[in-house]
C-alpha cells in the first residue's frame, strides 16, 4: 500500500468518525446520493464505491413505487445505498432477504463469521440498527430467511434483483431460479463478484451465471462496473412464471 493510500484511509476513518461532516463532504463529492453512501461506506462489506454509486443511480431511475429485493444484505450497506435512492424518489421499497446466520458459501463463511463474532449484537441487530442511523427504515423491509424459503411465499413482481447472497454455483442457481421470474421485463438484475477475474473454487457463482443465463436475447445493456454486473431484462422468463403475473403457493 502506498504512503498516499494510507493517508487517504486514515482521513476517511476520521472522517467517518463525525457522521454530519462525512454527509456533507460525500454530498460535495458525489452529489444527491453522497449522504447514504457516507452512512454505508463504514460498515463492512465487499462492495466497492464505483459499483455502489451504480447501483444507486440504477435504482433512482426505477418508476414509481418500485420493489428492489435484495438477496444477501449483511450488515445493510448496499440496502442503505439502494433504499437512500428510494427514498430521494419518495416511492419504493428495497426488500432485504437473508437468513442473518453467518451463513453462505464455503469460502465466505469464516469471513462471516469472524464479523458476526467481532460484536456483542447479532448480524440482525446490526442490520436494522445501521438502517435506522441512515434513517431509512421506512424504506426497507426485512425477510429472515434463505432466497428460495422467502421466494415460495412470494407473489408480486419486483423491479429490481440484487443478488449477493451465496456465491457457490448451487446457490446461485436456486437464488436466481426462485426471483427471475417475478422479475419484470425491463427490470433490472445486479450480480455482484461477477467481473473477469480469478476465482476461489466454489466462490464464482454469479460468474457462472452470467455466462449461463444472463445474456443476449433475455437479457441486454449488459455493463460491470468494479465487480457488479448489471443487466436489463428484455424477454419473459423461459421458465417458471411468466413476468408480471401473481403466483401462488398451488403452482
Amino acid at each position: 500500500m502506498s504512503s498516499k493510500t494510507s493517508i487517504k484511509r486514515r482521513l476517511a476513518g476520521f472522517v467517518h468518525l463525525f457522521p454530519p461532516l462525512a454527509r456533507l463532504i460525500y454530498r460535495l463529492r458525489y452529489g444527491k446520493f453522497g449522504p447514504y453512501l457516507a452512512d454505508a461506506f463504514p460498515i463492512p462489506s465487499w462492495l466497492g464505491l464505483n459499483e455502489s454509486l451504480v447501483l444507486a443511480e440504477a435504482c433512482h431511475e426505477l418508476p414509481a413505487n418500485a420493489a428492489i429485493v435484495e438477496i444477501g444484505s449483511f450488515l445493510g450497506k448496499s440496502a442503505i445505498i439502494m433504499a437512500g435512492a428510494r427514498k430521494l424518489r419518495g416511492s419504493g421499497i428495497v426488500h432485504c432477504v437473508d437468513p442473518f446466520d453467518a451463513s453462505g458459501d464455503a469460502f465466505s463463511i469464516p469471513a462471516y463469521k469472524a464479523i458476526a463474532d467481532s460484536h456483542r449484537l447479532s448480524l440482525r441487530q446490526r442490520f436494522e440498527s445501521h438502517i435506522a442511523q441512515a434513517g431509512l427504515s421506512d424504506w426497507v423491509q426485512v425477510h429472515q430467511g434463505t432466497a428460495a424459503s422467502i421466494a415460495a411465499g412470494w407473489t408480486e413482481p419486483i423491479d429490481m434483483l440484487f443478488m449477493d447472497g451465496d456465491q457457490s454455483p448451487e446457490g446461485v442457481d436456486l437464488a436466481y431460479e426462485s426471483w427471475a421470474p417475478f422479475l419484470k421485463v425491463g427490470g433490472i438484475i445486479a450480480l455482484h463478484n461477477s467481473s473477469e477475474r480469478a476465482y476461489d473454487p466454489g466462490h464464482d457463482g454469479h460468474r457462472r451465471l452470467l455466462f449461463r443465463r444472463v445474456h443476449s436475447p433475455q437479457y441486454g445493456e449488459l455493463r460491470c462496473v468494479d465487480t457488479t454486473t448489471l443487466a436489463r431484462k428484455l424477454m419473459p422468463s423461459p421458465s417458471g412464471t411468466p413476468d408480471g403475473m401473481v403466483r401462488t403457493n398451488n403452482l
